[in-house]
């Protein structure tokens, strides 16, 4: 079996790493000007809506009264410092040394710009566990177009049959995966339903092993 994973939301803590470099933001550009917690909740739940970053950081100027100059400073640092501020779901790591000890070749297949993405994924610690990284920026194609699963089962020298794809959205991961063939593993915490597209489904990286052992003993 093969292993492909999304990125944000799925090993990446997103709203955890965006509530960080918000309040970084905020303190560097901002202070008192703007209400702190208000700045925070926006800036996380504009960069969770699939939407430009550039237009992420006018709706927040718009919203805020802030000036052009400072708009720009802050685009420019979330750019260039965002990685520093990425975070892994707790037991991701153990699932990928686990991974690794069975030889099982892994790949990430994640929308979004490619420098942005790949900067996240080194500083998270995972590059050296990926055997292929392809992004929606280096393809110009997002998910869920299937055209960047196969680019990443040909990387891989996979077939869909023989591969996993473990993933948070429905519409962008586990339907596509499923169409192609693909088992499907669904990081989600929030309900109990498991929808047609859903092999399995993950609260929590420490259950990971558990149904990666039950998927290939099938």
């Amino acid at each position: 079996m093969h292993a492909l994973f999304d990125l944000d939301d799925t090993v990446h803590n997103k709203t955890q790493s965006l509530k960080l470099c918000a309040k970084s933001i905020h303190s560097k550009f901002l202070n008192n000007d703007v209400s702190a917690n208000g700045f925070i909740d926006a800036f996380v739940t504009e960069n969770s809506i699939i939407q430009p970053k550039a237009q992420v950081f006018e709706i927040l100027a718009a919203k805020f009264n802030i000036d052009l100059d400072t708009k720009s400073k802050m685009f420019k640092y979330f750019d260039e410092s965002f990685h520093h501020y990425a975070k892994r779901f707790d037991g991701v790591i153990e699932c990928m040394d686990y991974l690794k000890s069975e030889g099982v070749k892994i790949a990430c297949v994640t929308n979004g710009r490619d420098f942005f993405q790949r900067n996240k994924i080194t500083a998270l610690g995972l590059e050296k566990y990926f055997d292929v990284i392809v992004t929606s920026g280096e393809l110009a194609i997002k998910k869920p177009d299937p055209v960047i699963f196969n680019t990443a089962l040909v990387r891989l020298g996979a077939f869909a049959k023989e591969s996993v794809f473990i993933g948070d959205s429905l519409k962008s991961d586990m339907e596509p995966a499923k169409k192609l063939g693909m088992k499907t593993i669904w990081v989600n915490s929030q309900t109990n339903s498991k929808p047609e597209c859903v092999d399995y489904q993950l609260s929590t990286f420490a259950d990971f092993i558990g149904i990666w052992q039950v998927i290939t003993k099938v």
